[in-house]
């Protein structure tokens, strides 16, 4: 991912993650969607990106919003697998995470931050994302 310039609420570091999430579950509620960090609702994600790429729209566009899914598609692995957010600083993934700050599970470190981005690219899916770190 190219460098992107992100307009953020918070500093973007490890402890302020759970906040980015908790923003775009309150922008949601504003719009009368209520998301609440089930497993199911990483599929309404699914659904928001694939409109935004028949839509033509580009991640510099929207590339707030893709780190606050991001943020919150790390929430959910943390609720189900337990761990926390670290900065990627001295972690295996240290010289691949587009973004400084990635998830430390027990089975180790994933890039649920940036994972919106390239599923906006390419078409992946947040959904076997998670599935892939968690399991069946």
């Amino acid at each position: 991912m190219a460098e992107l310039r992100l307009a953020l609420a918070h500093p973007l570091d490890a402890e302020n993650a759970p906040l980015f999430a908790a923003d775009l579950v309150a922008e949601a509620a504003r719009q009368g969607i209520t998301i609440d960090y089930s497993v199911d609702s990483i599929g309404y994600w699914d659904s928001v990106l694939d409109s935004l790429r028949a839509s033509g729209v580009q991640v510099e566009q929207v590339a707030e919003v893709l780190f606050g899914i991001g943020t919150y598609l790390g929430e959910v692995i943390l609720r189900s697998k337990g761990g926390s957010w670290v900065s990627s600083a001295g972690t295996p993934l240290a010289a691949s995470a587009p973004l400084p700050i990635v998830v430390s599970l027990p089975s180790g470190f994933v890039d649920a931050a940036s994972q919106p981005f390239a599923a906006l690219r390419d078409g992946t899916s947040l959904a076997a994302f998670y599935e892939s770190v968690v399991g069946a």
